[in-house]
């Protein structure tokens, strides 16, 4: 059993997007989201009436410890995700 909700189809799970995250050693870390950098990530699911789950899938923020790979994971409503298209 999942627990996120029945995904609305405008951000299926697994897909690709492009959402705003803070880079850690950026100038752009503690600063309002508006001057985040647009990253890569993908839904894990959606949560919500307009909220998704998101792994961003940067590999220099992955962090390593216990045998497993760690990505961070934001939470972004609709405004704040861009598809990724094939080539970008």
């Amino acid at each position: 059993m999942s627990a996120y909700l029945p995904n609305d189809g405008r951000f299926p799970d697994d897909s690709a997007v492009w959402t705003p995250y803070p880079l850690p050693d950026d100038k752009t870390n503690g600063t309002p989201d508006e001057n985040w950098p647009w990253l890569r990530g993908y839904v894990l699911g959606q949560c919500g009436p307009d909220e998704w789950h998101i792994a961003i899938d940067v590999p220099e923020l992955i962090e390593h410890g216990d045998g497993y790979d760690w990505l961070p994971a934001c939470f972004r409503e609709s405004c704040e995700l861009r598809p990724l298209v094939t080539g970008d």
